[in-house]
Parts: structure tokens; C-alpha cells; sequence
């Protein structure tokens, strides 16, 4: 079962890299607030877990505000009977089993759940992400933050060239230097798409052990150290054009709530759309 009501986690820092004492211990943080049981019993939830006979026991996720959403108490609430009113659909509460808890250590709300993959009166195997769902989570999503101006992850003009990651200081200073050259030789027009990068990084002596679609993992090869570079300037197939192109489009973004991808649907035609699904 998912650590979701543990009162201390992991350290990671923002490359999702265990951060270690002197030692090479990995450290501990604790969570705080706590979490916050929203519904169901974490005993129970576990129990089932283990009792479940198939080879896929539970399945568990998060529903993650922005940090500039503020959604009540109620919201909240809405979010969650949604999302179990999709997931268990045609189900009566009886037959399943559904842990929620509220998570608020990192500056924004988190609804994470977990449910045994398990149909509580047969014992059968119940999925509640089968193929296709996806198509019916999204409208969810959208419905919701259109109707409560939520920020949208799927809005473009929110992505940024570079995401900036919390973490050691050292590591931090290293991780600027190299972006914040690599963003000078793309003003001078040096690098105009990604292998440019690639070629300029390998012919700086900089080692690249991964190269994700959506990331650089770049090495010194001297000191071993390594940073995960991240944000659109750094996927597989950005380009300097779309940058300029993604940065006019900022300049004439509105300031109405929601998203520009969704200010052109009705609330209606998203209601619609989802009720299709």
C-alpha cells in the first residue's frame, strides 16, 4: 500500500534523486502538515490489500491542485465523489473500497487515493483504469477546472523553457551555470533545436548518459556529478522557433481565469463531451 498517511517520507530533491547525509544514508523529511484521512480507513484499505488474491493488488493516484487554486473544503469533496462516481461506476458503495487523503506538505492540495483492485462481494478483479479510460478522466478534469477557473496542465502557454528544481546548493549552482549558458548561445542563435544542444554539450566535454523525450541528463565527467535538465528547451523535438513562438503567445495571454485552451468551450459542451465518454 502506498505510503499516503506515513507522517515522514523520503527526501528526494527535484530530479526525483534520493538525497543522502555524508554517509550516503538517505534522509528522511517529515510531512507538514500531516496527512489528513478524507475518507475511508487506512486499516481497512490495507487489510484488503493484502488479503487480495490477484497479482494486482491496488491501484492508487493523486489528484494535484496548483498551487494558486485554493480549492474549499467542498470543492474538494466535489472532486472526489466525481472521481469515484467515474471509477466505480455502476457500482454500488458496498462492493468497493476507496481511501482518500489529503495531502498539503508541499503548498498545494493533493487528493491521493487507493483502492484495492478487488470487487468486495465476488472477489474478482476490478480495474478502475481499464484501456480507454483515459479519454473520461480528462474530461473530468476539464469540466472541473473550467467550471472552477482551476489551472489547466494541458494549457501550453503554462509550460516553461526551463523548470527550475529544488535542491543542494552546489548542485544548484551547477545546474544554473550550464542552463543559463545554454540560453546564451540560444540567443545568439548557436543552438536551434535539441542535437544542436547535444553536439554543443558533448563538444564542452559534458558526458550525456540519457537522453529523454522530454529531458538531458548531462554528467561531469570529472567530478561524476549529474543534472537533469528539464523543460521544453530540453525535448526531443523543440526547436528556437517554437520558443519565440511560445513566447509571443504569453505576451497576449489574457489574465481570465482557466486556460486559453479552454476558454474557446463552453462549460456545457465540456459537461456534454464528459457525459459521452
Amino acid at each position: 500500500m502506498p505510503l499516503t498517511i506515513a507522517p515522514r517520507v523520503l527526501a528526494y530533491d527535484g530530479n526525483r534523486d534520493l538525497i543522502r547525509d555524508d554517509n550516503g544514508v538517505p534522509l528522511m523529511k517529515p510531512r507538514d502538515p500531516l496527512p489528513e484521512v478524507l475518507a475511508g480507513n487506512p486499516d481497512h484499505t490495507r487489510a484488503l490489500i493484502d488479503a487480495c488474491p490477484h497479482a494486482w493488488t491496488y491501484r492508487a493516484g493523486v489528484i494535484s491542485f496548483d498551487k494558486d487554486d485554493h480549492p474549499t473544503e467542498e470543492q474538494q469533496q466535489t472532486v472526489m465523489d466525481a472521481f469515484d462516481e467515474l471509477a466505480f461506476a455502476g457500482l454500488n458503495r458496498d462492493q468497493v473500497d476507496m481511501l482518500w487523503v489529503r495531502h498539503s506538505h508541499e503548498g498545494r492540495v493533493e487528493l491521493h487515493f487507493c483502492t484495492p483492485r478487488m470487487e468486495l462481494t465476488s472477489g474478482k478483479s476490478l480495474n478502475i483504469a481499464p484501456p480507454g479510460y483515459q479519454k473520461a478522466m480528462d474530461g473530468l478534469r476539464d469540466m472541473l477546472n473550467k467550471e472552477h477557473g482551476w489551472a489547466d496542465p494541458q494549457d501550453p502557454a503554462r509550460s516553461l523553457d526551463i523548470k527550475q528544481l529544488p535542491e543542494k546548493k552546489h548542485r544548484a549552482q551547477g545546474r544554473k551555470d550550464i542552463q543559463d549558458w545554454l540560453e546564451d548561445l540560444i540567443v545568439a542563435g548557436r543552438i536551434s533545436s535539441r542535437p544542436d544542444m547535444i553536439e554543443v554539450l558533448e563538444g564542452a566535454g559534458f558526458e550525456l548518459p540519457r537522453q529523454g523525450k522530454t529531458y538531458l541528463t548531462v554528467k561531469d565527467p570529472d567530478s561524476d556529478t549529474r543534472w537533469r535538465l528539464k523543460g521544453d528547451i530540453f525535448h526531443a523535438d523543440w526547436t528556437r522557433e517554437k520558443t519565440a513562438q511560445r513566447a509571443a503567445e504569453r505576451e497576449h495571454r489574457t489574465d481570465a481565469p482557466g486556460s486559453e485552451r479552454l476558454a474557446a468551450r463552453s462549460l456545457s459542451d465540456l459537461r456534454d463531451e464528459y457525459r459521452a465518454s
